[in-house]
């Protein structure tokens, strides 16, 4: 599985992610019960990839990927005593998870995933490990919507084939 994910990683860095070409991001697969962690210890970011995700289709990996790395861009932007500032933030306050979490899923649909996402999404939703944090992330809907208003979803009436 490692060697799966490494491999999408290193696709989706090459292709949407040129800030990030050049940078080390450690992946490590672990028996985790959320699908993904992203963290920044300057100068290295970790992104841990939870056993669960074995399963699940390669669209809705590349779209977890994506998010991530998103996630890392974003925490690299901000510096470290912003990453700081945010990492407390977002352990304290429910409000600041959710902004983080919309703000990374939309950062990942202009970079060219909302249909991966979107599977993320639909996957996400019906996982019971999830019931807790599913509202901190963007509903399939609001995926959708978002990649429908900015101009970047490719396959019309994509969502109504789901319902």
């Amino acid at each position: 599985m490692r060697t799966r994910v490494i491999k999408m990683a290193n696709e989706i860095i090459e292709k949407s992610f040129p800030e990030l070409r050049k940078k080390c991001i450690l992946f490590v697969i672990l028996p985790f019960r959320f699908y993904a962690l992203s963290l920044w210890i300057p100068p290295f970011g970790l992104i841990i990839i939870s056993l669960r995700t074995k399963k699940i289709a390669s669209s809705a990996l590349t779209g977890l990927i994506a998010h991530e790395l998103c996630h890392q861009e974003r925490y690299r932007k901000m510096g470290l005593m912003g990453y700081l500032r945010f990492t407390f933030g977002y352990i304290f306050s429910k409000k600041n998870r959710i902004d983080e979490e919309h703000n990374t899923d939309r950062l990942t649909i202009l970079k060219g995933y909302a249909h991966e996402l979107y599977e993320l999404s639909l996957v996400s939703q019906i996982d019971p490990l999830h019931k807790k944090i599913i509202d901190n992330y963007m509903s399939p809907e609001e995926i959708y919507n978002f990649a429908i208003e900015a101009g970047v979803w490719t396959e019309p009436n994509h969502i109504d084939k789901k319902k």
